[in-house]
């Protein structure tokens, strides 16, 4: 059984969200939160978006390898 990438990615990130929330609940400066909305919530976004796109894209190659055997 092969496993999707777009699903490890949001397990994945997943984890990284958790390390993230409890790291969140000790570092609580200015620093913290600059990273927050500089580094970790762009990250977050945008891997999300990615991982969308990517699930999309396998499921349209799923379907045309289904809809191309013969």
């Amino acid at each position: 059984m092969h496993t999707r990438p777009d699903l490890d990615g949001q397990e994945q990130l997943r984890l990284l969200g958790a390390a993230w929330a409890q790291a969140a609940q000790h570092w609580r400066d200015e620093v913290a939160t600059q990273f927050e909305t500089d580094h970790w919530t762009p990250l977050a976004e945008q891997s999300r978006a990615y991982l969308e796109a990517l699930g999309a894209l396998l499921d349209l190659l799923e379907t045309a390898d289904r809809e191309t055997e013969s």
